[in-house]
């Protein structure tokens, strides 16, 4: 693999990394949504994150080259919404309660410094290779 392969890596690795960061705000901003439109409870989201095969790698890249990483889908998860005791909102049934969606808000979170740190090491990964780059281009024309 040669240093632009790098390039392919990280800037792979922060598309997948802004998929989550998507995904995360998407479930935390609807945390609280009782109904959507068609009267149905929010499902909260996962991205489910792949490497591409290296039968896919092999047809568009030389040999030696890594899988990418790549999100292959974002699927609602199949966790049941939790109920809430809120007998004065609209949604609540007879007895009072209210189904809310099955989002962590304190692991949402969690998920978000993990998107933040593999952001800054896919970015760092870039920078570097960057910086060497440019120290060999320097080299060659200082002959």
């Amino acid at each position: 693999m040669d240093l632009f392969g790098v390039f392919d890596i990280s800037s792979a690795g922060m598309s997948v990394e802004q998929s989550r960061l998507a995904v995360a705000a998407s479930n935390l901003a609807n945390a609280r949504t009782t109904a959507s439109a068609d009267g149905t409870a929010y499902q909260p989201l996962k991205a489910v994150v792949q490497a591409t095969s290296y039968a896919n790698v092999e047809a568009g890249l030389a040999a030696e080259s890594l899988p990418r990483p790549v999100v292959q889908e974002v699927v609602p998860t199949d966790s049941a919404p939790r109920l809430v005791y809120d007998p004065g909102h609209p949604d609540a049934d007879e007895r009072g309660f209210v189904s809310m969606p099955a989002v962590d808000s304190l692991s949402t979170m969690m998920d978000l410094i993990s998107v933040s740190r593999g952001y800054e090491a896919n970015l760092r990964a870039f920078d570097v290779t960057r910086s060497l780059l440019q120290k060999t281009l320097d080299m060659g024309n200082s002959r």
